[in-house]
């Protein structure tokens, strides 16, 4: 996979290629960020995001999409993923990671030799020195409505749009073979993390719970791509999205119903079988050229052996992953929530599934130590939090002070609205600890 476009950061030194990068996490507010690049001073535009945010490989924008500009307008090379999620800030909680209505999460190594590059709509910087690259593609369903998205995507499809797959399917699989041609056109192969923002994941289309036409679709390209389906898979998380143009979605009639199957109706109306004003499939990711060791939970079925009643296609991912990193160990742990076994725990009780969901996370701490890795705590861990019910002040308050009672009064967490990949989930927390973080609240 050639580019079709490629600049190089002017950040760092023209000998920087003799380095390796450690990974840095900045979560900052778009008025924060804007104060930060107009201090970096008088250079163009990207001159003072180098300076503001030397090494940057890529953001996730939350959020109001129309402050991402800040950034976009700033730095136009960098790889934006777009989540549709709006960010939540409980009542009378300590200082969080943000307090804006639109946030970022921007990912930095320390390297002079990032280059931005695109290939059709996967945008990416990547280091040689560090032996990172961060990609980000967004794709619309309704251009992979009659299996004719091989366009969108340079070629890479992998349907025809006759074998029964859903449009959802064939994006997630296009995306996902995207992203693999381009991490092994790189010689960096091996996948460090992946989020995925599936619009409406919870609604039935085409007779089909989405976030399982996801699963199809994302097991479909790891297929394909020749990677492995069980063991040495990726820390990643997928959520709903509930914000459309800038809009909180997360009232509409498609969401969950509540069904103990994890599987919700679609809208009266008509559009959970129309994704066309939604936002769109997002995914975005971290890979390297080294490999990570990948983790389970003792608690719970590794996801790739869930049982034939949550989808005949298994989710491919794994519970968290130890990255040896180049300054020390990385942690990134996938979306944790309310499972033990292969079963949802505490339906309806969300403070249940939160302290049900620290137990799951701290058995991963165990078990990475176990496996060799660095022993973390509650306490070292970054974390972001996805609520399904923002409207329950007292509930995302009592959400907050059982994260504090586990992590420590001092935890900054980024809270978002966003739907769980099962309906009777309320909560799922991800979190990553072992690399540098900065917070711009």
């Amino acid at each position: 996979m050639s580019p079709d476009k490629c600049c190089r950061s002017t950040a760092g030194s023209p000998d920087a290629r003799a380095t390796r990068g450690a990974l840095r996490l900045v979560q900052a507010g778009a008025a924060r960020v804007a104060a930060r690049l107009s201090d970096a001073g008088p250079e163009a535009r990207a001159d003072a995001f180098d300076r503001a945010f030397p090494g940057a490989l890529g953001a996730a924008c939350f959020g109001d999409p129309a402050r991402w500009a800040v950034l976009a307008d700033a730095a136009p090379t960098l790889p934006l993923a777009p989540v549709h999620m709006a960010p939540l800030a409980p009542a009378g909680a300590a200082p969080l990671a943000c307090r804006d209505d639109a946030c970022f999460e921007i990912w930095q190594c320390d390297a002079g030799d990032v280059v931005s590059a695109a290939s059709g709509p996967l945008r990416y910087r990547y280091s040689e020195s560090a032996g990172l690259v961060f990609g980000s593609i967004a794709l619309r369903e309704a251009d992979f409505a009659s299996g004719d998205g091989a366009g969108v995507t340079g070629g890479i499809d992998g349907t025809d749009g006759t074998d029964g797959t859903t449009p959802l399917e064939r994006a997630t699989c296009a995306a996902y073979r995207a992203l693999f041609a381009l991490i092994d056109t790189l010689a960096m192969p091996h996948l460090l993390r992946i989020w995925n923002t599936v619009p409406a994941i919870n609604a039935e289309q085409f007779g089909l719970e989405r976030y399982r036409q996801f699963n199809a679709g994302r097991q479909r390209a790891f297929d394909a791509s020749r990677r492995t389906l069980t063991g040495a898979v990726p820390a990643a998380c997928a959520l709903g999205s509930t914000m459309v143009d800038g809009r909180d979605d997360s009232r509409d009639d498609s969401r969950d119903d509540g069904r103990a199957d994890g599987r919700a109706d679609g809208r009266a109306d008509g559009r959970a079988d129309s994704t066309d004003d939604a936002a769109p499939l997002s995914v975005y990711f971290l890979a390297s050229r080294t490999p990570a060791d990948a983790i389970e939970n003792p608690r719970q079925v590794s996801a790739y052996h869930y049982p034939a009643r949550y989808g005949a296609r298994a989710p491919t991912f794994a519970r968290a992953a130890v990255w040896p990193g180049a300054a020390a160990p990385v942690l990134f742990v996938s979306g944790t929530a309310s499972i033990v076994g292969h079963r949802t725990l505490h339906r309806g009780d969300v403070l249940a599934q939160t302290r049900e969901t620290f137990a799951n996370l701290a058995a991963v701490l165990d078990e990475a130590a176990r496996r060799g890795g660095p022993r973390f705590a509650l306490s070292d861990l970054v974390y972001k939090v996805y609520v399904r019910d923002p409207d329950d002040a007292a509930a995302l308050a009592a959400i907050d002070r059982a994260l504090r009672d586990a992590a420590g009064a001092d935890a900054r967490p980024l809270y978002l609205r966003a739907d769980v990949c099962r309906a009777d989930l309320l909560i799922e927390i991800e979190a990553s600890a072992g690399h540098q973080v900065e917070r711009l609240g």
